[in-house]
């Protein structure tokens, strides 16, 4: 004679049946990951969670959305955040004052922006006197600023910088009349050039290197759960890969975390960011080192540039054969 299940087993099943049906890996790890900037060269990160990549891998991600590499490191510095995509130079700025932020990875490694003004402001050393919108302090539009208009001979006292917030916020800010410039990314830059305004200085072009898009981790959780950055790192390639075989999808989740159905701007988007994305995202000593360059720490100016990146991972993807399987032989 049958003996009947018992009702914490009939719901144990039923529980287990649900998260299947969901896609939910039994025993997934939770990360949270942190993002700071709503812009095209995020998308191989939203395309992952979107088509469910990093739950192929055992992960359970939750994307968080942080205007600022520096807010992002801040969560990271807490442990509510466990790793993140933001720039260089707020993980350099954070281990320099003591902080466990360290970067492992390389989305973008120049900076991804253009500088929009008014049409009367001629030429980059028109700004001078001038109010120009970035996002925070500590942010890569910050960076970037001051950065790009030091090359044409401007110092920060020059100008006057204000923080708005993301891209969109400071579009908005040139469109009120709130400043006479502001940094955006791209696809933002075609909204600004379609509202009248003028492009003055493009970032892009001049390939300044700069760490603008990284992937950054706690350092202590990583030595804890090595398995699992590599699995975040398995999922991102794989979203990478994914928009590079299919230019409409990626255009349509760019559409959907942007807020923008403007195909020509999707175009855009896609044309500047993605096929600049590199396959085998290694750190590159000369992005901290110019990091530590831009740095107003005293001791920014004796530190060591291979004491803030860590290849390790990103080298055992590469060993394994993984990225060869996704990308071919290049």
């Amino acid at each position: 004679m049958k003996r009947p299940r018992s009702p914490f087993l009939l719901c144990a099943i039923t529980m287990l049946t649900i998260l299947a049906y969901h896609g939910l890996a039994i025993g997934a790890e939770k990360v949270h990951v942190g993002y700071s900037a709503i812009s095209a060269v995020t998308v191989p990160l939203w395309a992952a969670q979107e088509k469910g990549l990093f739950k192929k891998y055992g992960l359970d991600t939750e994307l968080i959305y942080l205007a600022g590499g520096s807010r992002v490191v801040l969560g990271m510095e807490a442990n509510s955040i466990q790793v993140g995509l933001f720039n260089a130079g707020a993980a350099v700025e954070a281990r320099l004052a003591g902080g466990n932020t360290l970067m492992t990875g390389s989305v973008y490694d120049v900076y991804y922006f253009q500088i929009f003004g008014k049409p009367t402001i001629q030429s980059p050393k028109d700004l001078k006197g001038k109010i120009i919108a970035a996002s925070r302090a500590g942010a890569a539009s910050e960076y970037g600023i001051r950065d790009a208009l030091a090359r044409y001979g401007l110092k920060e006292n020059d100008y006057k910088m204000i923080y708005v917030g993301g891209t969109d916020a400071r579009v908005q800010a040139l469109q009120q009349g709130l400043v006479d410039a502001s940094i955006i990314s791209p696809p933002n830059g075609l909204i600004a050039q379609k509202l009248g305004f003028k492009e003055i200085l493009n970032l892009m072009q001049m390939k300044l290197p700069f760490g603008y898009m990284g992937i950054g981790v706690n350092e202590s959780w990583m030595r804890q759960n090595r398995d699992a950055m590599r699995n975040f790192f398995k999922g991102y390639l794989e979203g990478l890969a994914l928009c590079r075989r299919d230019q409409e999808y990626a255009m349509r989740v760019v559409g959907k975390f942007s807020r923008i159905d403007d195909r020509e701007i999707l175009l855009e988007s896609y044309r500047t960011s993605i096929p600049h994305i590199p396959e085998k995202p290694y750190v590159k000593k000369e992005i901290i080192e110019a990091a530590l360059k831009l740095s107003k720490r005293e001791n920014a100016r004796s530190a060591d540039p291979e004491k803030f990146y860590d290849n390790s991972v990103v080298k055992e993807i590469e060993a394994s054969g993984f990225i060869t399987a996704l990308f071919g032989k290049k």
